[in-house]
């Protein structure tokens, strides 16, 4: 029996790229479900046409990543016949039955609560999947110019991807709304972990993840900042907290001062 899945896409950004998405996605979506969450005040009413009965939620602005894709979740699983949901990047392309075999890990690994495809990169990388560092509060991810040849066990996947199970939301909850963007998706597969819960890639499948350009630079590492510290605060408190909060202090300043001064020469030449 194929599992009913439903996938929540987060619109935010390139009209068009959201559009592309959805034109693909039409041919390999089969028997699932759509919800389509609009975080800008875009008019998505025509590509919401695009595959059939594709529900549709506007904020008219951009409530944060965790609060968009929890709206979708909670909306996803009203239908009791939902067995998991996929988030999926409105930048992400992937195979057609991607869905079935991403679904059958679950029961390959029985203690699966979140599947991810392999993302290979436009850089030209596979993505491996995260390993987490309680010291620095961050993830290394770990990428290769081969695709795995097993399904792997990770600390983290990108939340580009990721396939999660209903009852992994029944269990913890839907995604942290404190985190606006960025350290979302690890909080969440970190809880996942804590509960007992395991993530996976199946390298059988490959979604192909476009650089995103939704935010800019140095916004988006004053975002990365914030929920690093949020991050490091809620799951390792005073013990770890420091060295976190230290590496951070050291780490986003020089990011920055990067970012500035790229700005500042691409300004003059």
């Amino acid at each position: 029996m194929v599992m009913q899945i439903a996938i929540v896409i987060l619109h935010y950004g390139s009209l068009t790229t959201t559009r592309k998405c959805l034109d693909e996605l039409k041919k390999k979506i089969g028997p699932h479900s759509l919800i389509l969450v609009n975080n800008t005040k875009d008019d998505l009413g025509e590509l919401a046409k695009i595959i059939q009965d594709t529900k549709l939620i506007n904020n008219s602005k951009n409530v944060g990543f965790a609060r968009g894709v929890n709206q979708g979740i909670k909306l996803a699983l009203e239908n009791k016949s939902v067995g998991a949901v996929l988030l999926m990047n409105n930048d992400l392309s992937i195979e057609s039955g991607s869905l079935e075999i991403l679904s059958q890990t679950f029961a390959l690994k029985n203690t699966a609560g979140i599947v991810s495809p392999v993302l290979a990169h436009s850089h030209g990388l596979f993505d491996w999947g995260g390993k987490f560092s309680p010291w620095t509060g961050m993830v290394k991810h770990r990428n290769f110019e081969q695709k795995p040849k097993t399904v792997l066990t990770v600390d983290h996947v990108a939340g580009a991807a990721m396939l999660i199970a209903r009852e992994l939301f029944e269990r913890i909850g839907c995604f942290d709304e404190r985190f606006f963007l960025y350290y979302e998706d690890l909080d969440f597969c970190l809880r996942a972990k804590k509960a007992g819960y395991t993530i996976h890639i199946n390298p059988q499948v490959t979604a192909t993840h476009a650089i995103s350009s939704s935010s800019r630079a140095l916004p988006r590492t004053l975002y990365q900042w914030k929920s690093h510290f949020l991050f490091a605060l809620k799951h390792f408190g005073r013990t770890v907290y420091p060295t976190a909060f230290l590496f951070g202090l050291v780490f986003y300043p020089l990011v920055i001062l990067k970012i500035s001064l790229q700005n500042l020469l691409g300004k003059k030449s």
